[in-house]
């Protein structure tokens, strides 16, 4: 990854010690400015959510279900990424000046044309790919998107920030806007403009056991026009110039996984702006328990299957004439169009705002997604419970009965309601969770505190209802393998080392909100603040491009990493290619320990962004844990978090708490090896050689730098069954 370019030397202090930092260049003047426009002098205005009609349509549903949502089952399909129309507002919405005929999104469609500019289509969202385990499944996709001249899509248009490190895909990667950057000072000429010229994306499969070439990483990105391309494009042979083909081993276990945009800097945007699908891993080896179907529920034996139903659920903001709203005006003058987490006040489930989902008087399954940038549910529904039997890496042993139920950004959970006994009634899945996540403002319950009605009709069941009886627990499937007894908080398995690594923010000296967030205290490009490169992190180069990696792990191995959160928000922690499992949570006493890591530079004080500040290396002074931070042991304010029920299987994105430190147990093979066990992947994971990436999953924040690189070091000798340049 190309992030920072580094023009200047600046030390960056966290602003709750009242240091200024320190900048010693600027930008160029004599460098050509970026490719850019201003910011529309004609901004739209915001559409309060409480004046928007809810629960007027139905729930967009799957299209085996008699809904609108595709699903394919066959094992290769062209996606194409295209603009068109949809009708996300109500049905009874009348914009004062106009008459709204469907408000302009991006979406995945299914085949090599898109959507035409007549009838808007029903939803964004889809579609929703049935995979089997053990057969590949070979996707082109094809970025049909217009270039933002063309593009009616405003609140992209108006909110790509160039001064973040991102594709930057007319200047070669080269992004000197985020190297310009002065702290406390406006970008300079055209750094302080919207990007203008092909959009970039790619594709990432969230959850997926896939090659490094097929992880969909932030720097494979190609563009619309088909000119441009990121240093770490692949595809298979047989492509479009504006496509890339991705086949996918499909090994992994049976699991809800999703894919979305992944595009370095403008995730937050082509997300929102709908680039999301379901991606669905069936196992036919798995004895699945009476009553319970791969993708629903079936009523007995050989009787009729009610699909899942997925709930896709973002939040957004509209403008007056029902067009997405994205806010652009970054409350810190080092990033103009930057919002450092995007909170909507109108909820869409399946590409529709508010809907009504009608149900009979049984049991039901749900497929549920938070595809929202930033914020966090904390679901429940008119005191029901809702029963959570799987995870974002698939079934959990036995069912779990929840009260509520919390996901951030990027986690599923897949759960069923029973709604026996309540013909008659309305129901309303709520939400609670605050923003930010978990200790700010609670949601305005009218609002953005509503996601989906439910109207319960008596069941038309000839007989009593023959699905997947919650009441008698019968297992899932047999029991997953375990690296973590999550009863106890205590590891099964001896690892082979322990990371403690950070979780970081640096505040603008202005003390209008966050300038950039990190992990480690390591810029992703893994070079410090000046530029230079650290001893203790490796180089990598790719397409050219070089960058300094510090979590390198090997192929087989089991890892304990301790996520120490120092920042006041919680994080949803993704890590591609492996699931792992939740060791514990622990507080920890923050301001003492803030005190103990600002001294341990060599400085004695903070050093935003120049990495860790001791060797990567264990030392005494970390515990003898790799990351370069002080050992956390003597800060530790209270006894062990065991995992919550509903995490106690293997998870692709784990909430890590702000004050405390959230332990996982990270395997580098497939999760049905049985422990102590050597067993490899399929493919190389080192192959292509730029690894994968970890990351916070609000948009947001990874969009600003909240990123690393990691790398795998392949097993020696072991036999691959699917082969780079060969099946893919």
């Amino acid at each position: 990854m190309r992030y920072l370019r580094e023009n200047m030397m600046r030390t960056w202090f966290p602003a709750q010690y009242f240091l200024v930092a320190l900048t010693l260049a600027s930008c160029s003047p004599s460098a050509a400015p970026p490719s850019g426009t201003p910011p529309n002098a004609m901004a739209p205005t915001p559409l309060p959510a409480s004046q928007i009609p809810q629960f007027v349509d139905p729930l967009p549903l799957l299209a085996v279900a008699g809904g609108t949502i595709e699903t394919i089952t066959a094992p290769s399909a062209t996606l194409s990424m295209c603009e068109f129309k949809a009708t996300v507002m109500p049905s009874t919405f009348a914009p004062t000046s106009s008459t709204y005929s469907g408000t302009y999104v991006w979406g995945y469609r299914n085949g090599s044309t898109c959507p035409g500019s007549g009838t808007p289509l029903s939803t964004y969202i889809g579609p929703v790919l049935v995979s089997t385990r053990g057969t590949p499944t070979e996707i082109q996709y094809i970025n049909s998107l217009p270039n933002t001249a063309a593009s009616r899509l405003s609140a992209w248009k108006t909110s790509t920030d160039q001064t973040l490190s991102w594709a930057d895909p007319l200047n070669s990667e080269a992004n000197r806007c985020a190297g310009a950057v002065v702290e406390n000072q406006p970008p300079y000429g055209g750094c302080a403009s919207n990007y203008a010229g092909p959009v970039p994306t790619i594709p990432h499969l969230h959850g997926g056991e896939v090659p490094p070439v097929l992880d969909g990483g932030p720097d494979a990105w190609f563009t619309s026009d088909g000119t441009y391309r990121g240093h770490s494009y692949y595809s298979k042979a047989g492509t479009v110039p504006n496509g890339a083909i991705y086949r996918y081993p499909n090994k992994q276990e049976a699991a809800p996984l999703w894919f979305h945009d992944h595009a370095l800097g403008v995730t937050r945007l082509n997300v929102y702006a709908g680039l999301a699908g379901i991606y669905l891993i069936t196992d036919p080896a798995l004895t699945l328990p009476a009553g319970l179907h791969p993708i629903g529920l079936r009523q007995g034996a050989g009787g009729s299957i009610d699909h899942v139903t997925p709930l896709v659920i973002q939040d957004r903001m509209f403008d007056t004439t029902g067009q997405l709203y994205f806010p652009n005006m970054g409350p810190n003058p080092e990033h103009p169009f930057w919002m450092m987490e995007f909170f909507g006040d109108t909820n869409v489930v399946n590409g529709k705002v508010w809907p009504y989902l009608n149900v009979e008087a049984r049991r039901y399954r749900f497929l549920l997604i938070n595809g929202s940038n930033a914020r966090t549910y904390e679901l429940s529904l008119s005191g029901q419970p809702l029963w959570q039997i799987a995870t974002d890496g698939g079934y959990l042993d036995k069912p779990v009965r929840l009260g509520k139920l919390t996901v951030m950004p990027g986690e599923r959970a897949d759960i069923m309601i029973d709604f026996s006994g309540l013909a008659g009634q309305t129901l309303i899945l709520e939400n609670h969770g605050r923003t930010p996540f978990p200790n700010g403002a609670p949601p305005d319950a009218a609002t953005a505190g509503r996601i989906l009605q439910f109207r319960v009709g008596p069941s038309t069941l000839a007989g009593a209802d023959a699905s997947y009886n919650l009441a008698q627990g019968d297992a899932l499937r047999p029991p997953m393998r375990r690296l973590v007894n999550p009863a106890t908080g205590m590891l099964t398995v001896a690892p082979s080392k322990t990371r403690q690594l950070t979780l970081n923010d640096m505040m603008g000296s202005g003390g209008m909100g966050m300038v950039r967030l990190l992990i480690n205290n390591t810029k992703a490009s893994g070079t410090r603040a000046d530029g230079t490169a650290r001893t203790d992190f490796t180089a990598v180069t790719v397409g050219g491009v070089t960058e300094y990696m510090s979590e390198a792990s090997a192929e087989g191995e089991t890892e304990v990493w301790e996520i120490v959160n120092l920042t006041a928000d919680a994080h949803p922690i993704h890590i591609h290619l492996t699931p792992v499992q939740v060791l514990n949570r622990q507080r920890i006493d923050l301001g003492m320990y803030k005190m103990a890591y600002d001294m341990a530079f060599p400085s004695g004080a903070s050093m935003f962004g120049d990495g860790p500040p001791l060797t990567y290396l264990p030392s005494a002074a970390s515990g003898s844990k790799h990351g370069g931070n002080p050992d956390i042991q003597p800060y530790l304010d209270g006894p062990i978090q065991l995992p919550e029920i509903n995490e106690a299987g293997w998870k692709d994105t784990v909430i890590a708490y702000p004050g405390q430190v959230t332990r996982i147990a990270v395997r580098f093979a497939p999760t049905d090896t049985a422990a102590g066990v050597a067993r490899n992947y399929s493919f190389d994971p080192d192959a292509g050689g730029h690894g994968f990436v970890w990351h916070c999953h609000i948009l947001d924040h990874e969009d600003n730098d909240m990123m690393r690189p990691y790398k795998i070091t392949a097993a020696r000798g072991a036999a691959r069954t699917y082969v780079m340049g060969v099946d893919y």
